[in-house]
């Protein structure tokens, strides 16, 4: 929570402007256009379902458009799934080796990032960590229908759960759990199906209305996976982590849930990567593998209690190098609501380019939006929050209205006048 009351980014801006703070809690479920020029299609991937739905109760109680306030669930996901894996790892590896795993999760950049913003991800890691642990445990009624709930909302916290459904599949049939298997195939559907019915009407627009933008190959994608789930982007702790990582791949090589996790998730990535092709396709799809890297670093940790000093010290460089992005705000999208509501209230006319509304819609509606240069004359200014607009308009609003201002922020807004 430190530095929650900065500005959302863009995802999470488009999140709370298009699914959040609207009249209906079924826009939680991305069902329709709420901003009139942005089709919900264009947005519907921006849903995390089950924190959408959950944030919308509380907008819809309190009224309350505070960061702080859409902060508060995902930073106490990211803190119970890193309490919940150290007392798990502490009855098996000893409190020693679970303390540097907890370290290790706690200041791992992409697991940081993730959990302090108005996003799904740590909702799906922390039911990740609570299904699996549930599965690893005797298999009574009540716990089965306990797993299929926990699973079905992580799915329907963020899609790419489901990979961990499909891992725990892939365990049980490889040790040959058959008894267990069959008990377990009622919760996997009842997982299947919560998760489904979540991000159906997402999936649905989509790909029925052609949503998703060309595939787009990222040649990168699998050496960004591999350095973020160990600390990248910051320098010394990818030197440091990945040795301690390794060495407890090397405690745990005769485990089999071990290789139908690496099986699984190498065929995952394979088939996103080399086939879907997505045109968004990053490593915080797959932040529940953040823990897993936890478990290796408490069995290493467990095998030669020196590695914990090396733990520790990739976790001070890594708080050191995220620290000065925690107060900053990522976009100035208050400042640029304050520039757009004052020359409302004096009459003056600010203009947005075409896709800015969606993110600043989320602080302000007070503007009219450009989607063609004909509509500059109309405007005394134009805000310009992002770099998601269309840059040959944007360009041209810098020739017709060429004084500039910006506005600070991690990534600078620009007010065009004339």
């Amino acid at each position: 929570m430190v530095g929650s009351s900065r500005s959302f980014g863009y995802d999470a801006a488009a999140t709370f402007a298009n699914f959040i703070a609207t009249p209906s809690l079924l826009d939680a479920f991305a069902v329709r256009s709420v901003i009139p020029t942005i089709p919900v299609t264009q947005v519907a991937t921006n849903d995390h379902v089950l924190l959408s739905l959950l944030s919308h109760v509380i907008y819809s109680l309190s009224g309350s458009r505070s960061e702080v306030v859409y902060r508060i669930i995902p930073a106490l996901a990211g803190g119970a799934t890193v309490g919940v894996t150290v007392a798990a790892l502490a009855r098996r590896f000893g409190l020693l080796a679970a303390l540097c795993a907890g370290v290790f999760l706690a200041t791992d950049p992409i697991f940081v990032d993730n959990s302090r913003d108005l996003r799904g991800y740590s909702l799906a890691a922390l039911g990740s960590v609570v299904a699996t642990l549930l599965l690893a445990g005797p298999l009574p009624r009540r716990r089965l229908a306990a797993y299929a709930l926990v699973m079905g909302l992580a799915i329907a916290a963020q899609l790419f759960a489901a990979v961990v459904l499909v891992c725990h599949i892939a365990w049980i049939l490889a040790t040959r759990r058959w008894g267990d298997a069959g008990r377990l195939v009622p919760a996997w559907l009842g997982a299947a199906a919560i998760g489904v019915a979540a991000n159906a009407s997402i999936y649905y627009l989509e790909l029925t209305r052609h949503g998703l933008p060309p595939p787009l190959f990222n040649p990168t994608f699998p050496r960004d996976l591999l350095l973020f789930l160990v600390g990248a982007p910051v320098l010394l702790s990818v030197a440091l982590w990945p040795a301690v990582v390794l060495l407890g791949v090397w405690t745990q090589r005769r485990e089999v849930w071990l290789w139908t996790t690496v099986v699984v998730v190498a065929i995952a990535v394979a088939v996103l990567w080399l086939v879907l092709k997505p045109a968004f396709l990053y490593p915080r799809f797959f932040i529940f593998l953040v823990p897993a890297c936890a478990f290796l670093v408490a069995a290493a940790v467990k095998r030669w209690w020196v590695l914990g000093p090396v733990v520790v010290a990739g976790a001070i460089a890594a708080v050191v190098g995220q620290a000065p992005t925690y107060l900053e705000d990522p976009l100035a999208l208050p400042e640029a609501a304050a520039v757009v509501e004052s020359m409302h209230a004096t009459g003056e006319t600010a203009c947005v380019v075409h896709s800015d509304e969606q993110i600043l819609s989320a602080y302000t509606s007070d503007f009219a939006v450009v989607t063609s240069a004909d509509q500059l004359g109309g405007c005394d200014a134009v805000v310009v929050v992002s770099w998601g607009v269309d840059l040959s308009l944007r360009d041209e609003a810098a020739r017709e209205l060429p004084n500039l201002t910006t506005l600070p922020a991690y990534y600078r807004a620009v007010v065009l006048r004339r």
